[in-house]
């Protein structure tokens, strides 16, 4: 690769990605040589001959090409369905590319994190719905340019891609019926695997198709068609709201910004609208509404609006209406989205704390910051602040008079080359930031405090309070003026706010609820979409037989459940019988004073928790293991862990190493029994739980191996007793 191509390849995103994953930067270098290599393949034994398309033929041969009744029985020729997205031709570079796999990845399951959403055609040059679908997949394609992927898989040619694309029916391994192509299949972003395939099941029309790839994947935010009534009364500005029939109906708050897109047709929202509302959806409220000439005097008495298409924008707080004629295209949009999507005065939260530049490191030289809560004093502040940055705004040529004030000339300049930023922050959700920025709760609930920033020293800024009157706009302006206009060494700075003392936003209980249902809704729909065809393809009696085998593998696995559980409940001979009848049933203390083949059997392959009691000289046992009761409740889940206590009054094999432990210890075992942690003198302590997790965890602090202790001692006299008998 030259050095001008690899530069090219680096600072290209896309062609960087594609050149990670495949080896090369242009996909249709990939598909050129994929189909090199085919035909080399081909040619080597003696395979097929690849149909192609004739160019330039006669009139005369014009009866041999495919017909609508058939085929000529002289010629078999047939014209190649010609396309501009991308022909996968083999298994590896379907994965690598679709998927987002890596190169040499050792991992074939795991996909890389990003790529694009993809829709695959399989089709057959031979198939005569393919040919009639064609000019509808390009224009699909086309359309979708920057929002998903195109490719096509040729079944007749790559016969093993295109059953794994699109088989028969569901976990099918064979190809689709020739009658049924073609066949489309969407694979969403972050699909690494053919499972979650969702096969396109409508008609071959441009619209459907994207709707598809918008709906199910992409799943772009729909943008809702009002009617002229709901616009007039819901979307009005606040300044003639109130001429408006039902003056005393109150609208609930909204701090979204409104978007109204006027079109001269009705049809259906474009792919970039669509993006865009479900991009901004946290800050703006998209609406669509057709434009006609019926309504044309009223929309431009309520809006301003004098033709079709327009963009209007409002901003509630600010009482503020933009409006934008002729804004249709992708990049117009983006830009009004993109300069408008918050309000006059936005709120600095984690999401928008980048967007709105608060901070050091940019074009932004001096942030003047509202803090304070949702009182009267905060909105005054915030209507002084609305005030300076709409005049500011104006246009200048508007205010070029005799004895022009320089100053808001050059703050006018500076807020429109970024260099100045207004904001707020609600301290009653961000408190810690807030305390950050010096605020401090006291006669007054706001305040104003003007964030400089200094080119030269990243990270640091000086902190200013404003301490004249809020109200008196002009001596706000100059308080801003002066410091934007001071200089830069004349402050003291201190360290910049991080971005980190912001609370992160999350999602409602009802809003996630509301997902979860959707996804679930999403997931059983396809699973009974995919039941249903595969019926219908092979007869109900294997859906039957899968779905009792399922129900009999879950009652087979939930006995084994049971069965299992039941070895960890104790039996008559495991617990003293002087004690058993004061034992709670649920409690799996075992007593190991005297061992059994049953406890032996408990015992093996488990940690074993064991505390020493003397029943004789402190009290009835019942009274000594409470506490390692409770601790069994606590770890009841575990099922590698056995809790146990021994009587030294009954077993003195364990007198000797209780000597060197202390009595009434509590210890854990070590499965092989050769060593053992102490995790208290009681199991009260507020260790033990601590120590036992770490025991769980693999991080045990054992102490030195003990061959010959009282595990040994019990199991061999075990073993002796049972030889006698």
């Amino acid at each position: 690769m030259s050095i001008q191509m690899a530069y090219k390849t680096l600072i290209d995103p896309e062609k960087r990605r594609n050149y990670d994953v495949t080896g090369y930067a242009n996909l249709k270098d990939l598909e050129r040589d994929e189909k090199r290599k085919e035909k080399e393949e081909g040619e080597k034994k003696g395979g097929y001959q690849r149909f192609t398309k004739k160019k330039g033929s006669s009139s005369s041969s014009s009866s041999s090409r495919m017909k609508r009744g058939g085929w000529d029985s002289e010629e078999q020729t047939i014209d190649s369905i010609d396309s501009e997205t991308f022909d996968f031709t083999s298994l590896s570079a379907f994965e690598s590319i679709v998927f987002n796999r890596r190169r040499n990845s050792k991992d074939n399951n795991a996909g890389a994190v990003g790529g694009n959403s993809w829709l695959i055609e399989v089709y057959d040059d031979a198939s005569e719905p393919s040919q009639r679908a064609s000019s509808s997949w390009e224009q699909a394609s086309r359309a979708l340019d920057g929002f998903a992927k195109f490719g096509r898989v040729n079944q007749k040619l790559y016969r093993r891609l295109a059953v794994k694309v699109a088989p028969k029916y569901f976990m099918s391994n064979e190809p689709i019926a020739f009658t049924k192509l073609p066949a489309v299949v969407g694979f969403a972003q972050g699909c690494n695997n053919f499972w979650c395939a969702q096969r396109y099941r409508g008609e071959m029309k441009a619209d459907d198709l994207g709707s598809f790839v918008m709906d199910k994947l992409l799943r772009l935010k729909e943008v809702p068609s009002v009617a002229s009534e709901e616009l007039e009364q819901n979307f009005a500005p606040v300044t003639i709201r109130g001429n408006i029939k039902d003056e005393n109906k109150k609208t609930p708050k909204n701090d979204k910004v409104k978007f109204i897109i006027f079109s001269p047709r009705a049809t259906t929202p474009s792919p970039t609208l669509r993006k865009l509302a479900t991009e901004y959806s946290d800050d703006v409220h998209v609406v669509r509404i057709h434009h006609t000439e019926r309504d044309q005097g009223k929309w431009k008495q309520i809006y301003g609006v004098e033709s079709a298409p327009a963009v209007v924008v409002l901003k509630s707080e600010s009482n503020e209406v933009i409006v934008k004629h002729g804004v249709s295209g992708k990049e117009s949009l983006k830009r009004l989205f993109t300069e408008h999507h918050f309000q006059l005065i936005p709120e600095i939260m984690s999401r928008s704390m980048d967007d709105i530049r608060c901070k050091s490191g940019g074009l932004t030289r001096l942030c003047v910051l509202l803090l304070g809560d949702e009182r009267e004093t905060t909105e005054s502040l915030k209507h002084t602040l609305s005030s300076i940055k709409k005049d500011l705004q104006k246009e200048r040529d508007e205010s070029n008079e005799e004895g022009l004030n320089a100053m808001k000339v050059s703050l006018s300049t500076a807020l429109e080359n970024d260099e100045i930023v207004f904001a707020r922050i609600d301290c009653v959700k961000q408190k810690k930031a807030c305390q950050a920025y010096s605020f401090k709760r006291g006669s007054s609930n706001a305040e104003l405090r003007a964030l400089r920033f200094i080119s030269d020293k990243p990270g640091k800024m000086s902190n200013v309070l404003f301490k004249g009157n809020a109200v008196d706009i002009e001596e706000v302006y100059e308080w801003i003026g002066e410091l934007f206009n001071a200089d830069e060494t004349s402050r003291s700075l201190q360290d910049e706010v991080s971005k980190a003392l912001l609370i992160q936003e999350r999602l409602g209980l009802k809003t996630q609820l509301e997902q979860f249902r959707m996804d679930i809704l999403q997931t059983v729909a396809r699973v009974l979409e995919e039941s249903v065809i595969m019926m219908v393809e092979i007869g109900p009696f294997p859906i039957i037989f899968m779905f009792v085998l399922q129900i009999s593998l879950f009652r087979f696995l939930r006995n084994r459940k049971f069965a299992r559980s039941a070895q960890n409940v104790p039996s008559a001979d495991t617990v003293d019988t002087s004690t058993s009848n004061a034992l709670d049933a649920n409690d799996i203390v075992m007593n190991l004073s005297e061992f059994s083949e049953r406890t032996t059997a408990l015992t093996k392959s488990v940690y074993v928790v064991l505390q020493f009691i003397n029943s004789r000289d402190k009290g009835p046992v019942v009274e000594q293991i409470q506490g390692l009761q409770a601790l069994a409740k606590k770890f009841k889940s575990e099922r590698l862990l056995r809790f146990a206590y021994v009587d030294l009054d009954q077993n003195v094999s364990w007198k000797s190493f209780v000597n060197d432990v202390g009595e009434n210890s509590v210890c854990v075992w070590h499965p092989s029994k050769l060593k053992y942690e102490k995790l208290g003198i009681s199991c009260v302590e507020d260790g033990v739980c601590t120590k036992l997790d770490a025991v769980l965890d693999g991080s045990a602090n054992w102490e030195k191996e003990i061959k010959d202790n009282a595990w040994f001692h019990s199991s061999s006299s075990v073993k002796n007793r049972d030889m006698k008998k």
